[in-house]
């Protein structure tokens, strides 16, 4: 399922709520259901809180029959909360976050040193791999906050397979801190596959998400994912952690200018691999649909055919999605410049006379050419029309998927056979 980067939000702080198993996960105002949740780990001896939400209800669906899983793992509970739950304050704070901090100062002077990690990263990681032997077909996207974040880098680190580095669709990490200091030299080897699955963000003016640079300016090279920096409002201390000072347009994070190519090639990367996952098991289905000796139905032909073109069309789409907001923001940036020369050119003209009144100033620009309609309107109105074809070959991408889509829905309509053997794939 397709998200936006302020509904991935909505669905790490889900990790906040208190779930019991087979209840819905939902955003969007409850319109947007996520999953069910399967499992609900609460480990009294290390402090981790996972939430474990599967694409189906768990009352119902068979564990081989999960396709998609959101792993959910609870960052620190509040200091404020001390009172109520002084035990869960203790395991966060006191028996994990001290430590981390110390190894992440440690780490500063000796960045290549194995530091131990804290019993909640070790738990965290024992829970992902157990979850995805008992998942085997389903492809894993993990969300952690806070302590949570140095949790799911560690625990992706900590995969005990090949396979499953494979079924991670990504990782969404906020505010948390670096967790690469922690990890062995193996683990190090994991999480660097899996640096373009990997969101990590950070705002830095939380306290919180230390170990990223070691100087102003300058990046931290030893670190897990890939690092977005999020172009953040200043809040108080509590909010800010909080994603207080998270802003948003159309659902589109805004992130600083250091991290904007990075994070749209990430995204890009991020959904061609989710492709690419589909296309594999588009052949895993090839291959049931032949088991049975008699060879492909023309209805099955027709399904793997079609559903195959519309993995290409939509990873081609994607493509041109990245390059059309390229052009689109170089075509934008052309008509401000174009505002800024226009400014500027009657700017130096009121210097050279100026003791010319305003009118006189603008006359004598125009007279050598120089005029607002030759110098913004002109160069504006054919941006805009480039920006407008852009706009209209995209289109005709997305015409494509649905009409690809469309005939998908078609052929398993009127195949009762071939929607029960897709149901049960």
């Amino acid at each position: 399922m397709a998200y936006s980067d302020k509904e991935r939000l909505d669905v790490a702080k889900m990790e906040y709520r208190s779930y019991k198993k087979g209840d819905p996960v939902k955003i969007n105002n409850n319109s947007k259901t996520i999953g069910y949740v399967s499992e609900v780990i609460n480990n009294q001896k290390t402090g981790e809180q996972t939430y474990i939400i599967t694409d189906g209800n768990p009352k119902t669906q068979k564990p081989e029959d999960v396709k998609n899983v959101t792993f959910l793992n609870q960052g620190s509970t509040g200091i404020d909360k001390t009172l109520q739950n002084p035990g869960e304050v203790k395991r966060d704070w006191w028996d994990n976050n001290k430590q981390i901090l110390g190894n992440v100062m440690e780490s500063f002077k000796h960045p290549q040193a194995v530091l131990p990690p804290t019993r909640q990263m070790k738990s965290t990681a024992q829970t992902l791999n157990r979850a995805m032997d008992k998942y085997p077909n389903a492809m894993f996207d993990a969300y952690g906050h806070s302590q949570a974040s140095s949790n799911i880098q560690y625990a992706l680190g900590a995969l005990d397979s090949q396979e499953k580095v494979d079924r991670i669709h990504g990782a969404f990490v906020y505010q948390g801190p670096n967790a690469y200091s922690m990890m062995s030299l193996g683990q190090r080897a994991r999480v660097a596959q899996l640096k373009e699955r990997i969101f990590n963000f950070v705002d830095e003016k939380d306290i919180v998400p230390i170990g990223y640079r070691i100087l102003v300016g300058q990046v931290n090279p030893f670190h897990v994912g890939t690092l977005i920096f999020v172009d953040s409002s200043e809040v108080d201390i509590m909010a800010q952690h909080m994603w207080g000072g998270y802003r948003f347009t159309k659902g589109e994070l805004k992130v600083t200018k250091e991290s904007l190519e990075q994070f749209r090639k990430l995204k890009q990367s991020y959904i061609e691999y989710q492709m690419g996952s589909q296309l594999r098991t588009l052949e895993k289905l090839r291959k049931k649909f032949a088991a049975s000796g008699s060879g492909l139905s023309l209805n099955e032909k027709i399904y793997l055919d079609s559903t195959q073109a519309l993995s290409i069309v939509s990873i081609a789409s994607i493509d041109f999605d990245v390059s059309m907001m390229d052009l689109v923001k170089l075509y934008q940036d052309g008509i401000k410049e174009q505002e800024k020369l226009w400014e500027e050119t009657v700017r130096k003209a009121r210097e050279l006379g100026d003791s010319l009144e305003d009118w006189e100033v603008y006359e004598a620009l125009e007279m050598g050419g120089f005029t607002h309609e030759n110098i913004v309107d002109f160069p504006t109105q054919i941006y805009q029309h480039k920006i407008s074809q852009v706009q209209q070959m995209s289109e005709k991408f997305k015409s494509l998927e649905r009409e690809i889509r469309a005939k998908i829905s078609e052929v398993v309509a009127r195949d009762q056979e071939l929607a029960q053997q897709l149901k049960s794939s």
